[in-house]
């Protein structure tokens, strides 16, 4: 039996651009990715016909906000806060693409929302960056063929 390959998240990235087929522009300081995907509402199927229990079928995914969390490098114009700043300042829609370090990518568009990180002596600096698709998530898996 052939030994499975696992890949840790290292090296993983989120890039945006203004077009789908575009240049993409990675944002830097990666810290976190949040889980992407969900449990879908149920709709119910029961009727008098059943008995015991109640039935259902699978429904739509509820609409999900991304949390990324981000170190903060130090402002400049190039600068990682500067970037996704100006992005939601002008309140810009762009397409985004999560490519995890085992070449599965997700994307979505979306618009931008940042939050600076509170914290106490002797944390880095960092900021939480918030997506909410306004399109259905796209899943690509590598198949290596």
């Amino acid at each position: 039996m052939a030994e499975k390959k696992y890949n840790a998240l290292n090296g993983s990235k989120l890039e945006f651009s203004a077009t789908k087929e575009g240049a993409y522009t990675a944002i830097s300081g990666l810290k976190t990715i949040p889980d992407i995907g969900g449990t879908p509402n149920t709709i119910d199927t029961t009727c008098l016909d059943n008995t015991k229990y109640e039935t259902a079928i699978n429904g739509l995914i509820p609409v999900q906000s991304y949390e990324f969390e981000f170190n903060l490098e130090e402002p400049s114009a190039e600068s990682n806060i500067k970037l996704v700043s100006d992005l939601e300042d002008n309140e810009t829609i762009v397409y985004w693409k999560l490519t995890y370090s085992s070449g599965i990518i997700v994307a979505f568009r979306s618009d931008v929302k940042t939050t600076i990180k509170g914290g106490s002596s002797g944390d880095l600096e960092g900021f939480t960056m918030t997506l909410t698709p306004i399109d259905e998530p796209t899943r690509t898996i590598p198949t290596g063929e």
